[in-house]
């Protein structure tokens, strides 16, 4: 559902933004209100599971184990179980660790139903759904034909430090078999399955109106307009005391379109965001493209506030029956 980047911001400290690549699943935003220097050796440590947002049936897919700082983690056994007739004698788990890259392939259950993918002895859990359609799986010898590969959803606009998904059919099982550009620039494939994509495209990508392609198996798909944005947070520049309130400013660039985001106070107990912890923001479109949000320091120490942009999927008429 999101992606996480590990910020953080001392009492005292002038906020600041800390821009890492990442691609979560307690996923969080493209924007995160930071300060303090993260120490440049640290454990990692899994904080989410990115899964495709549809599996087939019987066809290979791709997980991805991220850190609190979106990072891909290594190592990871991740336990997987669902489809039809999930529960105690539903169809058996299977066990899948996470390559060098932080992804692991696997085989869906033979049946539709939830799918749910966890890590033992961590309360971390994360859902997608098996389908059964024989339409969405491309048949031998179709790879190089351009009607097996459709797009039929992607967002119009999308943070480029944050993780996006497309769906179609046509796609890889495995994850690095399906390529993604936005411009000429490649994109990482987090997660995947034969309808659904999850995808990181990283600072390296333009912001502003750029296209989107998909390629896999010999065929290719776009170009599909879209816009880049990059989301950004900064804060009072005067030493907050405990009991203090002030403003953090949400700043979106590559567009004056305005956009909703979504704001998540990951620190409660520091702060408090006088409108709520998750809450829902609008920013004013034009060149600045801002939207105040209100906040209270509760006591000193780190903090995490985060910033995405709330997902809405448009139909795509490139490739459509």
């Amino acid at each position: 559902m999101f992606p996480v980047w590990d910020c953080r911001h001392s009492l005292g400290v002038r906020l600041s933004l800390l821009l890492m690549a990442c691609g979560g699943a307690i996923a969080c935003g493209s924007a995160i209100a930071a300060a303090q220097d993260v120490p440049a050796q640290r454990v990692q440590v899994p904080r989410a599971i990115i899964l495709p947002s549809a599996v087939v049936a019987g066809a290979q897919a791709t997980l991805a184990v991220v850190d609190g700082a979106g990072r891909l983690v290594s190592g990871v056994a991740v336990e997987i179980s669902g489809g039809a007739g999930t529960g105690a004698a539903g169809s058996p788990s299977e066990k899948v660790t996470t390559d060098s890259t932080g992804r692991a392939t696997f085989l869906p259950p033979s049946g539709p139903g939830p799918l749910i993918a966890k890590i033992a002895g961590r309360k971390i859990a994360a859902s997608s759904a098996v389908v059964s359609d024989k339409e969405t799986l491309v048949p031998a010898g179709a790879a190089a034909d351009a009607s097996s590969l459709k797009v039929t959803s992607y967002p119009h606009v999308l943070a480029i430090l944050d993780r996006f998904a497309i769906e179609g059919r046509g796609f890889r099982g495995t994850a690095d078999s399906n390529h993604v550009f936005l411009g000429e620039q490649p994109c990482l494939v987090v997660a995947s399955s034969p309808v659904s994509l999850v995808i990181l495209p990283g600072l390296h990508i333009a912001l502003g109106s750029i296209t989107l392609r998909v390629r896999a198996g010999g065929s290719e798909t776009g170009p599909m307009p879209v816009t880049g944005v990059l989301l950004d947070f900064s804060g009072p520049a005067e030493v907050p005391t405990a009991g203090a309130e002030g403003k953090l400013i949400l700043r979106v660039h590559g567009t004056t379109d305005p956009l909703d985001v979504e704001v998540r106070n990951a620190s409660p107990e520091i702060i408090q965001l006088l409108h709520g912890n998750l809450q829902r923001v609008g920013t004013s479109g034009g060149e600045q493209n801002i939207a105040p949000v209100e906040m209270k320091f509760l006591a000193s120490g780190n903090y995490v506030v985060t910033a995405r942009l709330v997902p809405a999927d448009t139909p795509n008429p490139h490739g459509a029956n």
